[in-house]
């Protein structure tokens, strides 16, 4: 199959679906702490994923797309379906146990899925990655973060 098509339709379907998520982001108008409120991330995300599907199309049309596709492997395709499933999964988790604890199950998981096999390193890096993020997010733009079973009572 022709990639150079395939990289055009996959660029414009996700130029359509960054539209959409802006759109439907731009309906979250309260403000948050600061002075920006809940949807300047998603639509943040949604102009990123615009400007790189636009890329993706732009490079197909100038030909910059390998010339034929390679079959599908089994283990790959393995490996998306566990992903796909673990980020659903992660998407539960953190409604019941709060960012923090899924966070860290999530990062683990998907590199453990992903083949990497030493548990100490993946371990490290889960907790490293969910303390930066939450850092960033609770402390310096002060966005509250789902804590799940675990949220204070006061």
């Amino acid at each position: 199959m022709d990639s150079r098509r395939i990289d055009t339709g996959v660029g414009l379907g996700l130029a359509v679906l960054s539209s959409v998520i802006y759109f439907f982001a731009g309906q979250y108008t309260a403000f948050g702490v600061n002075t920006y409120g809940p949807n300047f991330f998603p639509q943040l995300l949604a102009v990123l994923l615009f400007i790189c599907s636009g890329c993706l199309v732009f490079n197909a049309l100038r030909g910059n797309s390998k010339a034929e596709l390679e079959g599908f492997h089994k283990g790959g395709l393995i490996k998306v379906g566990v992903t796909l499933a673990i980020a659903v999964l992660y998407l539960f988790a953190m409604q019941l146990l709060g960012f923090v604890i899924s966070s860290m199950m999530f990062l683990y998981l998907i590199m453990f899925a992903l083949g990497k096999k030493q548990h100490w390193r993946i371990a490290l890096i889960s907790i490293s990655v969910t303390a930066v993020v939450w850092f960033i997010f609770a402390y310096l733009l002060m966005i509250p973060m789902p804590e799940g079973i675990f949220s204070r009572s006061y």
